[in-house]
């Protein structure tokens, strides 16, 4: 090939690549190393609304936000041969509104030598990209910020609800007592018990309230201890057997008759315990049955708790465990209660490093499985 063949040839393709930069949606831009800048594409009017000349008479960090300015200068840093090197930053646009720019930036070097020749940037407009980013952030943070200010209330509400409430209980269980003499007639009394269960129920409403704005806070403190578990389920059933016959329910128990022994908050067992069985006794109809068992596997413990109520449909199962979530679909019986129940159970048991495990079918029953670790109490306070 002849000088002028390989000449032309050469001016073919520079012509190219100059078409194909001018063609391109992102700025490209060419700069002697240490000095102005060789070319700009026409991109950099499109979207900044500036000329070559702008750039090349202008010192380029005078338009980049303030705050963006040392990730702009890092581009000033020319990549290694083969290496490149990535920004994004906000440049100032002509009418004065900023643009969200990322720049890639690398070095021509001289196949022989290594001599750098010139330093190339693409820059690509991210503004919508960065702005829907920024708003996914700032909804995020509100979010979590609106979740911590409804913990506090909560927690401070529940706080200043209890304080008249345990005087309220006290009082009315010392009229139900008759600690300074009969009340003089047998409504008072009637009233006085009703009154009695009424604040223990609230009670009760509040601290399930409570804790769950503990939990949600990250403020819910494990006492561990060594808890007997048998022991604990005894008591749980021997509290709520009442309310099982009164109900017209069979309630069935199995337990090994050797203490089962586990590291972890008393109160939070009992808890989960006393939530497991009064949902079940409350949605299994009169002639059913509620069955609890305790099994000991490879060290760990797990508690069932199983019902022949009316239970959930499939596609409620997900839903089971948010807090103040009902998903039963009679609302006569989804009233009762503020659907803190298992959102409580769940909390607590993961609080252990268990696990809660759901299964129900509509018009069955329903079956609940709280699996302990062998260590959870070692779990609990990582």
């Amino acid at each position: 090939m002849t000088s002028a063949a390989g000449d032309e040839s050469r001016d073919n393709a520079l012509y190219a690549y100059r078409l194909l930069a001018e063609e391109s949606s992102d700025i490209v831009v060419v700069r002697e190393p240490g000095g102005p800048v060789y070319f700009a594409s026409a991109a950099l009017e499109k979207i900044l609304g500036r000329t070559t000349n702008d750039v090349a008479f202008t010192h380029f960090l005078d338009l980049v936000h303030p705050e963006d300015i040392d990730r702009a200068y890092a581009i000033y840093a020319v990549p290694l041969p083969g290496k490149t090197l990535t920004q994004t930053f906000r440049v100032r646009h002509i009418d004065g509104h900023y643009v969200w720019l990322e720049s890639t930036i690398r070095g021509v070097y001289e196949s022989r030598t290594g001599q750098l020749l010139k330093i190339l940037s693409i820059s690509r407009d991210v503004t919508e990209r960065i702005e829907h980013e920024l708003e996914i952030k700032a909804a995020r943070e509100r979010a979590e910020a609106a979740s911590k200010a409804k913990s506090r209330f909560l927690a401070n509400m529940s706080h200043e609800l209890r304080t008249p409430l345990n005087a309220v209980i006290g009082f009315t269980d010392m009229m139900r007592q008759r600690t300074f003499g009969p009340l003089g007639n047998e409504k008072y009394e009637e009233y006085a018990t009703l009154i009695y269960d009424s604040g223990q129920l609230l009670l009760d409403l509040i601290s399930d309230m409570l804790d769950m704005a503990k939990i949600e806070a990250g403020k819910l403190e494990l006492n561990l201890e060594t808890v007997d578990f048998t022991g604990t389920v005894e008591d749980s059933v021997r509290m709520l057997r009442d309310r099982a016959e009164q109900a017209g329910l069979e309630l069935s128990v199995s337990i090994p008759q050797e203490p089962l022994f586990v590291t972890a908050d008393r109160r939070a067992i009992k808890q989960i315990m006393l939530n497991l069985l009064s949902n079940a006794i409350k949605f299994t109809p009169a002639g059913g049955s509620v069955g609890v068992s305790l099994t000991q596997r490879d060290g760990s413990a797990t508690i069932t708790v199983s019902d022949t109520g009316i239970g959930i449909p499939a596609e409620y199962l997900d839903r089971l465990g948010m807090p103040f979530e009902h998903v039963d679909s009679d609302p006569m019986i989804a009233k009762n209660g503020a659907g803190l129940g298992l959102a409580l159970v769940r909390a607590l048991t993961e609080k252990h490093g268990g696990v809660l495990t759901i299964q129900s079918e509509e018009g069955v029953g329903t079956e609940v499985r709280v699996a302990f670790p062998a260590h959870a109490g070692s779990r609990a306070a990582a």
